[in-house]
């Protein structure tokens, strides 16, 4: 059996890759067609599903029409009209063994037909089923069964002259295929119109079929441009590699990337971490032919700078009441220090400095400080309360160096005269604008309002009145200091009478005397001098006997 050089390359190189992998080797066939009695027992698999069926399949090349590409002048497969009868279809199918196929898996073949004379087309097709082992090639005729892929086609119209009539290689290369896939390939000698009285079909010869699976290069990973990150923050990163047939496809196969980051196909780590800490990985990228390589890798998420912010601090007075604290955002966090209970800052502590602490979502703790001012309301002594008697007048008030404001329309240092007991309120403003508040209590005692009566006519010289009993004092317009008094003659009198309280009222009263001068006269007293407005003497004429 004749080997030309080429032939002896390649099986020299068939037996290197039995020694660097016997997988390969397992994988890796060439076929010279020595004799085809043999392929069934090598994993081949012959049929002719033509229509209809001829007087021939795939039979042992015939030297008489054209010699082997090399071997012996026989050494070839061959297929011709007579596959099938009359004028009909020619699908004669020539399956290699079963094997897993990866992109990158390469198919040589030698090919032709007979020459000179009348050309009658021949069209050769190599087909792909990725159905494992199956030898399903459809119903006779036009059907192809599990053999959908067509991987190449010799003279698919079937044009005259179209094949080639010496040996000519032909070269296919695995590609398209999602992953390794386990399936065969098969040799389709597919004429239309054929047969011995068609115008289609001749003789074609194949020989020297080599299947060289793809070798894996060293694939290396990439991943140096992986770098640290801080939670919250973005983080963008790609990791390549070398050494694959087409594109890598990348995944995290151990560890974990850290919490919101997520690895695509084509390696870019993106995302926003969420999580902070050191986190161990290893990234595998491998390629649609199985080749893979990985690597490990890691990355530390830090914490993000400190988010806190102090909004505006109000100043205080020391009288305020709870004061809520809510300076510091983000918000969520906890305040701590002199005179703060449950987030409320108690004023009468004075000035103080207090801490705000805040867990951010990724759980670091972030903290800081501020200043409340404390400030001092006006000091407010309004003394004791006051008493007075109605009527009287007031004047409240308030500091010098305040704005003083008093309810119930009073107005500052503003005399004015209370009907009734009231308590007033004093609000001092000082010029901190801190307020303080301060009350005082103006009792207003009733007057010992009374009354003498109307006006008191009589024919007497002088008559006896009295004022209202009870009281404190008296005071006449005469001069009398008793409840009573004599009014002398005509004219006006008043009455001034002080109580318990201190209060007083007046009253007055008009005496009308009626007795005249001539009826003195006639009773024998004398009266001058008449008329008169100040002294009146009178004398008696006769003794007045006891």
């Amino acid at each position: 059996m004749k080997r030309p050089f080429i032939q002896r390359l390649l099986i020299a190189a068939t037996v290197c890759l039995f020694l660097i992998s016997n997988r390969i080797h397992s994988q890796a066939f060439t076929e010279n067609f020595d004799d085809i009695n043999l392929l069934s027992g090598s994993g081949w698999f012959l049929v002719n599903n033509s229509s209809p069926l001829g007087t021939t399949s795939w039979f042992q090349g015939n030297n008489g029409t054209f010699d082997s590409f090399n071997g012996a002048a026989n050494s070839y497969i061959a297929a011709n009209f007579n596959n099938t009868s009359g004028t009909g279809i020619i699908s004669t199918w020539l399956l290699t063994p079963n094997r897993t196929f990866r992109n990158g898996d390469v198919l040589t073949f030698y090919t032709r037909k007979v020459g000179g004379g009348t050309d009658y087309p021949d069209r050769l097709e190599v087909r792909l089923s990725t159905n494992g082992a199956s030898t399903n090639v459809g119903a006779p005729g036009n059907n192809v069964g599990d053999f959908t892929t067509v991987l190449l086609s010799i003279n698919p119209s079937l044009v005259q002259f179209g094949y080639p009539t010496t040996w000519t290689q032909y070269t296919i290369t695995l590609s398209g295929l999602p992953a390794p896939t386990s399936g065969r390939i098969a040799f389709r000698y597919f004429v239309t119109n054929a047969g011995p009285s068609g115008t289609n079909s001749d003789y074609i010869g194949i020989d020297n079929v080599v299947y060289s699976p793809y070798v894996c290069p060293a694939i290396n990973i990439n991943a140096s441009a992986i770098t640290n990150g801080v939670a919250g923050t973005s983080y963008n990163a790609t990791v390549t590699g070398t050494g694959f047939l087409g594109a890598g496809n990348f995944a995290v196969t151990a560890g974990s990337l850290p919490p919101g980051l997520t690895l695509s196909a084509n390696g870019n780590i993106t995302g926003t971490p969420t999580a902070t800490g050191t986190f161990n990985f290893t990234i595998s990228g491998s390629d649609t032919s199985g080749c893979s390589g990985n690597v490990a890798s890691s990355i530390t998420i830090t914490c993000p700078p400190n988010p806190i912010v102090i909004n505006t601090v109000p100043n205080l007075c020391a009288n305020d009441g709870l004061y809520t604290l809510v300076e510091g955002t983000p918000a969520g966090g906890t305040y701590t220090g002199t005179g703060v209970t449950g987030g409320e800052f108690d004023p009468s502590s004075g000035t103080q400095t207090i801490i705000y602490d805040y867990v951010d979502p990724y759980g670091c703790a972030h903290s800081d400080n501020f200043t409340i001012s404390v400030l001092d309301p006006p000091v407010v002594d309004l003394g004791p309360d006051l008493t007075i008697c109605e009527g009287e007048e007031v004047t409240l008030s308030g500091p010098n160096s305040t704005v003083n404001t008093w309810d119930n329309g009073v107005l500052d240092a503003t005399p004015f005269a209370p009907t009734a007991t009231n308590t007033y309120t004093l609000t001092a403003l000082g010029g901190n604008g801190c307020t303080s508040t301060a009350t005082i209590t103006v009792n207003v005692n009733p007057a010992p309002v009374f009354d003498l009566g109307s006006d008191i006519v009589s024919t007497d010289v002088s008559v006896l009145i009295a004022g209202p009993a009870g009281m404190d004092s008296y005071l006449w317009s005469n001069g009398e200091t008793s409840q009573s008094t004599l009014l002398n003659g005509t004219g006006s009198y008043w009455l001034t009478v002080t109580d318990a309280n201190g209060c007083s009222y007046t009253d007055t009263v008009n005496f009308i005397s009626t007795f005249s001068v001539e009826e003195l006269e006639n009773a024998g007293i004398s009266v001058y001098p008449n008329p008169t407005n100040s002294v009146v003497n009178i004398s008696f004429k006769d003794k007045i006997s006891e």
